[in-house]
């Protein structure tokens, strides 16, 4: 009896430490091998008209940066009559929806044709999404945060990829201004290189919210307690048939760095978003859609796992650390990364690169877990404010 229960606690330990040491290195690893070996898109269709844009701009208390942002639309260089803006104000409690329409009352700005919207009640992102979105009559859709500034030929280059028919949506990539930390910097460009891969791999699983634009005959509303809706949107439109690319040359630039409250309630409620969307999006693990569903559950199903994995891992390598020399190790290794992670917390700022990278493993681990958690408890039912930390 005795053997059996080890041999069973053997193999969930070593199952655990399989697929987290698959998520953190064999994937990422295959993702770039991926985005090296199939060759790329052939060069985007030649078009001799624009698209009709219109960008939608949901905003909540941005004050500090919605006239930034629109003056950074103002400088973009796409023809004035192809292009409409909407500013959908969330019940502001702040001055966001007066300096909105001051700044558009400013020379640089007369050329837009730009709306403020002004809800009196916030409602959440996902609702005014839907209602905003569902006036929209243009053939083409852009969503971009309001910190985001974006390069003067960002539609130009989006729009080309609609000579495409058979294109739902395209993103580009996200570079921090300023990182808040070094694992946070070194986690955006984890994401950006596992994305490129994604995409070789057939479709990239979501789009960065800073910028992205989809045909408007793909989109349908989504259920108003989505969290993570720049994930689910883009790939219900990749379900419906459309297809969806990644184009690097395309860049959005966050202006805004994130304080470590607000990197790690970001965290919580993006891990919530994961647990949320392996239920809505279970299709996606078909067989039938190849290196998608791969990718769907490496990189996404086992992300919403991994903080619970690691427990198991390093529980059953403690537990049979006695018997074994292998798990011995193991156990060992795995508390060298903790306390490595401890010390890089304690360090802060002057903590070695390598702890500080640790701490902000852990430490996201530690807040995905929560996410995670607080998701099946429903916690994130209420809609997303981004004054509220979560």
């Amino acid at each position: 009896m005795q053997t059996m229960i080890e041999t069973a606690t053997a193999a969930v330990t070593m199952g655990s430490l399989a697929l987290n040491a698959w998520h953190h290195a064999g994937f990422p690893v295959a993702m770039k091998l991926a985005s090296r070996i199939i060759a790329p898109a052939a060069s985007l269709p030649q078009t001799t008209s624009l698209p009709e844009i219109t960008v939608v701009m949901p905003a909540y208390n941005e004050a500090a940066h919605i006239a930034a942002k629109l003056r950074n639309l103002a400088a973009i260089d796409y023809p004035a009559d192809r292009l409409h803006i909407l500013v959908a104000c969330d019940g502001c409690s702040d001055d966001t929806v007066a300096i909105a329409r001051a700044t558009l009352a400013e020379a640089a700005c007369a050329h837009l044709d730009a709306t403020v919207v002004d809800h009196a009640r916030n409602r959440g992102k996902v609702a005014v999404l839907n209602g905003t979105i569902a006036m929209v009559k243009t053939e083409v859709v852009v969503l971009t945060d309001v910190s985001a500034m974006l390069p003067p030929d960002v539609l130009l280059r989006a729009a080309a990829h609609f000579a495409d028919k058979d294109l739902g949506a395209v993103g580009g990539t996200y570079r921090l201004n300023k990182p808040g930390s070094v694992g946070e910097a070194n986690y955006w460009k984890y994401q950006v290189a596992v994305k490129r891969g994604e995409a070789a791999m057939g479709c990239p699983l979501g789009l960065h919210g800073a910028f992205y634009a989809f045909r408007r005959a793909a989109w349908a509303p989504l259920p108003a307690d989505t969290i993570n809706d720049d994930f689910i949107m883009p790939l219900e439109i990749f379900g419906r048939g459309w297809r969806v690319a990644y184009d690097e040359t395309i860049v959005a630039y966050e202006d805004e760095m994130t304080t470590p409250e607000q990197e790690t309630s970001r965290r919580r409620r993006i891990a919530g978003g994961n647990a949320q969307q392996i239920i809505r999006l279970a299709w996606l693990l078909n067989p039938k859609f190849g290196g998608v569903a791969l990718a769907f559950a490496s990189g996404k199903a086992l992300r919403v796992a991994a903080p619970f994995l690691i427990v198991l891992g390093l529980l059953g390598s403690v537990v049979l650390a006695a018997g074994s020399a292998v798990f011995a190790t193991l156990a060992a290794m795995q508390i060298a990364g903790l306390l490595g992670a401890a010390a890089g917390a304690l360090l802060g700022a002057s903590a070695p690169r390598a702890l500080a990278v640790a701490r902000y493993a852990v430490a996201g681990h530690l807040a995905s877990a929560t996410g995670v958690v607080r998701y099946f408890s429903g916690a994130y039912a209420k809609p997303w404010r981004r004054d509220v930390l979560a």
